[in-house]
């Protein structure tokens, strides 16, 4: 599985405000603003001989890349969709992407902190910069960077496609340059898409096979339960995970036999391509009967729930509303906190897939939403981050 978690390309956008600062640049009184927003550290950065240091941990804290430490081996390992950055304490040689290059000052511990110089790496990567000396204040455009220009198309998943459509908005807010389409076609629509090329990030909400993800890269964006719904009128508040596979197989047939009114129980289900049907299926080990009524989407499956008061359906935790109620399941309600915990029984991930490594203006819209300000996305969506 190959994930990426963080911004670690804006990160090293630092990379290029910092060189661009004049040698008597005070870091103390350094302020950094990325994208128009502030970036506001607890440690200091320093300027030592013309190099400034930067604090790796916060860094990597403040924008979500993924970063290991190997105290044995005395490196830091930063990585994001496309890059991947090994610094090693006391050397001023360390590598990007497998090619090593040389420091000017190397990387050292101070008050328990990675200080790493980032002067001879701005080369790598390039953003829109300015200073103001004035204030003291760095200017760096990442996202808003007008430079980077061009289209992104987006298919799959109707359960990913509320995050990626506010993303998408977020990202257009920052950059009008970039056109960004989000489609809502079923995880399965949207990973033969991405297989065959026909649009640069598919949508999952669903599991990879095993044909699938040998040609796709996959990236986990948001964690997610699969919520079992009903009328709002039906007296039945908690099934087991046994009377759900029962009800869904067809074997449970009345709701009197879960405790409800003597009426039949009437199934719901999704199209054949959806991601919630497969994650549903492959997580219970059942198929839903062939007597079920499909629905083409999360919105129309909670819908049909809702004008039917002895419907039965499955929907995204995130998409729950005052319209449905959503069961208990063995005591243990969809909630976030019983979702990010695992208590809850059904829980799956939420994806984008690319067909190998993903093209400069994929890779950014991934970064965004495995950034901070992404992930406060996938909450304002009312999915579970995957950042601690």
């Amino acid at each position: 599985m190959k994930k990426a978690k963080g911004l670690f390309a804006l990160v090293l956008t630092v990379v290029l405000i910092l060189c661009a600062l004049p040698m008597n640049a005070s870091a103390a009184g350094l302020k950094l603003v990325v994208d128009g927003k502030e970036l506001v550290t607890d440690v200091s950065m320093i300027v030592e001989d013309g190099v400034t240091l930067v604090p790796l941990k916060f860094i990597i804290d403040a924008f979500g890349a993924v970063g290991v430490w190997n105290a044995t081996a005395r490196t830091a390992t930063v990585t994001n969709t496309l890059h991947k950055i090994v610094f090693t304490i006391g050397s001023t040689t360390y590598t990007v992407d497998g090619v090593a290059k040389t420091l000017q000052l190397a990387p050292r511990i101070q008050s328990d902190r990675t200080m790493v110089p980032l002067r001879a790496i701005s080369e790598a990567f390039g953003a829109q910069v300015d200073y103001n000396a004035a204030t003291n204040t760095g200017y760096i455009n990442y996202f808003s960077n007008p430079g980077l220009s061009g289209s992104i198309l987006i298919s799959g998943s109707t359960t990913v496609q509320p995050i990626a459509t506010a993303a998408a908005d977020n990202l257009r807010k920052m950059n009008n340059r970039l056109s960004i389409s989000v489609a809502g076609s079923g995880s399965g629509a949207g990973i033969g898409d991405a297989i065959n090329g026909t649009v640069n990030i598919g949508m999952s909400s669903r599991e990879l096979k095993a044909e699938e993800a040998a040609q796709l890269n996959e990236y986990i964006i948001a964690h997610d339960g699969v919520a079992i719904i009903v009328h709002n009128n039906n007296a039945v508040r908690n099934l087991t995970v046994d009377q759900i596979k029962k009800i869904f197989t067809g074997e449970i047939k009345n709701w009197n036999e879960v405790g409800g009114a003597n009426a039949p129980v009437i199934v719901y289900t999704r199209e054949s391509t959806s991601g919630t049907l497969a994650a549903l299926q492959d997580i219970l080990g059942i198929t839903i009967k062939d007597t079920a009524t499909p629905t083409d989407s999360t919105g129309l499956m909670r819908s049909a729930v809702a004008a039917d008061a002895n419907g039965i359906g499955y929907i995204s935790s995130g998409q729950i509303d005052s319209s449905v109620k959503a069961l208990t399941v063995g005591n243990i309600a969809p909630s976030l906190g019983n979702i990010k915990s695992g208590t809850y029984p059904i829980c799956r991930n939420l994806l984008l897939v690319t067909r190998g490594r993903p093209g400069e203006l994929a890779a950014l819209f991934i970064d965004y939403l495995l950034s901070r300000d992404g992930q406060q996305v996938v909450l304002d969506e009312k999915y579970i981050s995957v950042l601690d």
